[in-house]
Order: C-alpha cells, then sequence, then structure tokens
C-alpha cells in the first residue's frame, strides 16, 4: 500500500507543486485573462464533460485535473487532465481519464480533486454508488501505458448512520493518510428542520492489506440550528482540528479526541447569518486566521470574513473586509469558492455573479475575479480590484464554479460551469 502520511502536508502547502502552468506572453497588453481550455460540445453528448465544478489540482509537473459534472462516454460526468503546454507549444490537451457510469462507480461529480505524491486522484460524486447517494473515489494512473482505474472507496448509504450527497466538498488527508469529508444530507432523518438529515463529517480510513475496504467513520452528525447542511471541503490547523461551513451559515470546529474511541469536540464558532441560501464554498487559513465568503453583507450580496481567534479563551471575532456590492462588483450569492493568498498577504476569489458584463437574461454580470490588499495598518480597510469580468458575449467563460489555484509563476486558475466558446464550461487563467 502506498504510504499516505505525508499526504495532507502536501494539500495544505499544494502550492509547493504548482509548475510553471503558462507562458502569458500570448496575452493581449492590458488582457488580464485567458482560456486555458473550453469543453466542446458534442451532437447528444460531450463527449470530454461539460459544466466542470469545484477547484483544480496540480502536479509537480505542472498539468491540472479536474472534474466535470456531466457529460462523458455516460452523460454522468468525467475526471479529467489539462496538460500544460510545452514550448514552443501554447495548446493545453485535455484527456478524460474516467468517464463515471452513474452506476455503482458513482455519478456527476461537483467537488474539487485531492491529488498524492504518487499521482492518484480522490474526490467525491453527487450520485450513484450503491444507493444513488454518491461516493468517495480515488482515480489511479496505470503502471505503464493503459487507462485509469477507478476505486471505490465508500458509498454513502442516508439514513441514521451515514450521510448522504456530498455537493461540492470533496476530501482531505490528514497526517496519518485518512479522509476527511462532509455531507450535506444523511445523518438524523427525522429531525424536522433538515429532513432527510442535517449532514455528516465522515473519515475514511485506509486499509491495513492493500486492496482490502477502507472503513467509514462519522466523526460528527449535524442536527439543525445554529448549524446543518455542511458544505465546501473541511480544513485541518496544524494540531489536528478541523474547520468547516454550513449552508445556514456557521463556522465550527472540531477538536480530535485525546484518547482513541473518544468523540470528538464540535464547536460553533460564529453564526455569519445568511440572508438567504447559503454557501458551498470552504475556508482558508492564513497565519492563524479564517478566511471565506459568505452570503450576507452590507447590500447582502455577499462577503469577504475574516474570523480572528481569541488569544486565551473566548470568541473568535468576525471582521468584514468586503460587502460585495453588485454592478461592476461582484455578486457572491451561491458562493462556490475559497480564498487564495500571495506571499504579498492578497487575497484572491471569485463570484458566481456580477462584473456588469451582458450575460444570459435574469442574470446580473457572469461573475467576476477579485483581488483585496490587506491595509497598511490593523484594522484598517481593505482595498478591492476586479482582475477580470466575465462575459458570455465575448466568446468569454462565465460563472465561475469554484476558487482558484495559484501558479508558480503567479497565474490564477480556475473553472467556469458554462461558457467557453461551445457554452460547455472552461478552464481560465487570470494574470494579478
Amino acid at each position: 500500500m502506498i504510504n499516505k502520511g505525508s499526504f495532507f502536508v502536501v494539500a495544505r502547502l499544494g502550492a509547493v507543486f504548482f509548475a510553471m502552468l503558462f507562458a502569458v506572453s500570448g496575452l493581449a497588453i492590458g488582457q488580464s485573462e485567458f482560456l486555458a481550455y473550453s469543453f466542446p460540445s458534442g451532437k447528444s453528448v460531450p463527449p470530454h464533460g461539460c459544466s466542470p465544478q469545484g477547484n483544480l489540482a496540480a502536479d509537480s509537473a505542472g498539468n491540472m485535473y479536474g472534474t466535470a459534472s456531466c457529460g462523458g462516454a455516460f452523460n454522468f460526468g468525467v475526471v479529467y487532465e489539462l496538460a500544460r503546454p510545452v514550448p514552443p507549444k501554447k495548446q493545453w490537451i485535455q484527456t478524460v481519464l474516467y468517464s463515471f457510469t452513474g452506476g455503482t462507480d458513482g455519478g456527476s461529480p461537483e467537488g474539487a480533486l485531492t491529488i498524492d505524491a504518487a499521482g492518484n486522484l480522490y474526490g467525491t460524486t453527487n450520485g450513484g454508488g450503491t444507493s444513488g447517494l454518491g461516493v468517495v473515489f480515488e482515480v489511479s494512473p496505470p503502471a505503464a501505458v493503459g487507462p485509469w482505474t477507478e476505486t471505490v472507496l465508500h458509498s454513502f448509504q442516508g439514513g441514521p448512520g451515514d450521510g448522504a450527497t456530498p455537493g461540492m466538498a470533496g476530501v482531505i488527508f490528514d497526517q496519518s493518510g485518512n479522509l476527511y469529508g462532509v455531507t450535506r444530507l444523511g445523518g438524523n432523518e427525522t429531525h424536522p428542520e433538515c429532513d432527510p438529515g442535517c449532514g455528516v463529517v465522515y473519515e475514511l480510513m485506509p486499509p491495513a492489506t492493500p486492496g482490502a475496504a477502507w472503513t467509514e467513520n462519522v466523526v460528527h452528525y449535524f442536527g439543525g440550528a445554529p448549524a446543518s447542511a455542511p458544505e465546501g471541503t473541511p480544513i485541518f490547523d496544524g494540531k489536528g482540528s478541523l474547520y468547516g461551513m454550513t449552508a445556514s451559515g456557521a463556522i465550527y470546529r472540531l477538536i480530535p479526541p485525546t484518547s482513541e474511541g473518544d468523540a470528538w469536540t464540535y464547536r460553533v464558532l460564529d453564526n455569519i447569518g445568511f440572508t438567504a441560501g447559503g454557501t458551498e464554498g470552504s475556508l482558508t487559513f492564513h497565519n492563524g486566521r479564517l478566511y471565506g465568503i459568505g452570503f450576507a453583507g452590507q447590500y447582502s450580496l455577499g462577503d469577504v470574513f475574516e474570523l480572528v481567534p481569541p488569544t486565551a479563551g473566548g470568541s473568535w471575532t468576525l471582521n468584514i473586509l468586503h460587502s460585495f456590492t453588485g454592478g461592476s462588483d461582484g455578486i457572491a450569492a451561491d458562493a462556490l469558492g475559497n480564498v487564495v493568498f500571495d506571499k504579498a498577504g492578497n487575497l484572491y476569489g471569485t463570484t458566481l455573479y456580477g462584473g456588469g458584463n451582458d450575460c444570459q437574461p435574469g442574470f446580473s454580470g457572469c461573475g467576476t475575479v477579485f483581488e483585496l490588499s490587506p491595509p497598511s495598518a490593523e484594522g484598517g480597510s481593505w482595498t478591492e480590484r476586479i482582475l477580470h469580468s466575465f462575459n458570455a458575449y465575448a466568446n468569454d467563460a462565465e460563472e465561475p464554479s469554484g476558487g482558484l489555484i495559484f501558479a508558480k509563476n503567479g497565474v490564477l486558475f480556475g473553472v467556469t460551469n458554462s461558457g467557453g466558446t461551445d457554452t460547455q464550461g472552461a478552464v481560465y487563467g487570470v494574470v494579478p
């Protein structure tokens, strides 16, 4: 069995693995955004996938990996690779690594992928599996030439004992090689606030014998207000505590037990109190503080927030860094992504709507990529800069459906679930 003990460190320090992904010399003067790949349409089913979702993952060579929630050989989505161009070539090459059938292997992947040091990819599907409630899967490269292989690590069963439908939540490794994730449904199926169930946090432990089954352990069952329906991939701090957000607007922490067999300690750190809907985004740690995108703010169009831990006991402090205004600014309704930081402490993220450019009828803009620069002194105002406003009527992508990753050369990459040259979605890059 491959030793996965260091994979969580790899995931948390993912920037170390991002190689020189793209030479931006082909950009026009003043242009900051380019399409690395547009998903093509097909006569009936887009063969290369469609409507990509979630964050990308990158290997040490700079190739990127992602999921598309539809299309493929069976129209139940795909896992794909986007191979970086080798100079003087400039064209990225997309390859479908696995097409889901919608059966026991899973279907409709929406979450981010996690990659380990051996190049295996891990993720979730929203459907399929033995109960049709989604799976956790591993897609592994061939030893030599040949197809990639998919292995189902767990099929969600729902009901009071297991989770159901992970949504856009991926999985993350701890320092011992165990996988953790969330489902937005399942668990306490009789709760009046969220029938069938308010969701769970789960752990998957690898087998001692290669090829044997992974073991699932439900770490926490959500039971309604103030926290229900967890969304987004959870994250770890340096002490092994797990953090995440819920669709009901709460930020939670789970502290691991000190003795084997004891329960994790659960606490709600803050209830942002979204005015409507929820979030499918994930949190980010930076300098010991938590950051994310919420569905609230001064204008009820979303915000970027910071949670500052107490110095000794007490409560965490919530600071709103920016409230989106719509128009030329973004609209973070149904926030899907996380935020990332550069070495100077600038923060980057996406909004699904807003930006001021034309979009499909009924939508208020096609979304943005934004930057927030920190103040010179603690407590001052952060400064927003819109790096790109997507424009569906200019052969551009639209509606970024996930967060961003950084390349070593400072280029940001993400995906959109629609737009592109064939309106099936795209992988884009933005130069800050």
